[in-house]
């Protein structure tokens, strides 16, 4: 499957608030901030438009370009349809930010004050609901290869065997889930992570990677979707046990090995704003 295909998957779980697909295709290569080639939309501006509040939280926390507009010059902030999602945004502020329910039409209409989409792609107009918490298989195509396809399979079956209640898992859950269990493989680094600066009282945990498949973007994924304590919305930066040294927007597409080179190389969460 082409780059842009999966870019436009990205978009669609996006829209339908399928947070861990939406997960799983950053993870795994995709670019969040790609954008349609007609109309310019991105993730973040699908999960807004929609009221996808976890998946517009998920994305601005690890990165996402707020900025990016659509062939109507319109931000994801713009196109908003509740406070409580544009309250994610840094800088903004709201009295009291109540959340307005999205749902039947009123899910295809645009915001108060848009124009019409001129195009909407098929899976917006005829949304197919079972996607909404099915975990497409393209999502879990690793960056380097077969290797990495495994490691992707074994992560999202330890975050969730994705069984409805009640239901026998399939054969392949089932052997997902054999696969979390099994130890951590050699190639596997543990990387602590602290909350603005490198001392003790502020070590919020540590997340275990393969430095060579896992991109600095899926790396704040992980740091999101595993520990506790974050800052509503974050950056990262490295510690090379002498200074903390800003990761740039750039580099979020890097490997980790290629950032964080040093053995006791340490994460530092540094929240938005905080530069």
């Amino acid at each position: 499957m082409s780059t842009d295909e999966r870019a436009e998957n990205l978009r669609e779980m996006a829209a339908l608030g399928n947070l861990k697909a939406v997960r799983a295709y950053i993870r795994s290569g995709v670019d969040m901030n790609s954008q349609n080639k007609m109309n310019q939309w991105t993730a973040l501006h699908w999960a807004c438009v929609r009221g996808n509040k976890d998946v517009a939280e998920f994305l601005i926390c690890v990165g996402a370009d707020i900025s990016l507009k659509n062939n109507k010059g319109q931000t994801p902030l713009d196109v908003c349809k509740s406070d409580g999602i544009r309250a994610l945004f840094p800088g903004y502020s709201a009295v009291g930010p109540v959340d307005t329910p999205v749902s039947g039409d009123d899910a295809k209409r645009p915001p108060h004050g848009a124009p019409e989409l001129p195009f909407v792609p098929n899976y917006i107009a005829n949304p197919d609901l079972a996607k909404a918490w099915d975990m497409p298989e393209d999502a879990l195509l690793g960056s380097q290869g077969e290797s990495g396809y495994m490691r992707q399979l074994q992560h999202e079956a330890s975050v969730s065997s994705g069984v409805p209640t009640g239901q026998q898992p399939t054969q392949a859950q089932a052997a997902q889930q054999a696969m979390s269990t099994v130890t951590a493989s050699a190639e596997e680094r543990e990387i602590l992570v602290y909350n603005g600066h490198c001392e003790d009282q502020n070590l919020l945990g540590s997340v275990f990677v393969n430095p060579q498949d896992q991109t600095i973007a899926g790396l704040g994924a992980q740091i999101l979707d595993e520990l506790d304590g974050l800052p509503k919305s974050f950056s990262i930066s490295r510690y090379n046990g002498k200074q903390i040294v800003p990761v740039s927007t750039k580099q979020e597409a890097f490997s980790v090995d290629r950032v964080f080179r040093g053995d006791n190389d340490a994460v530092v969460i540094v929240a938005k704003g905080e530069h």
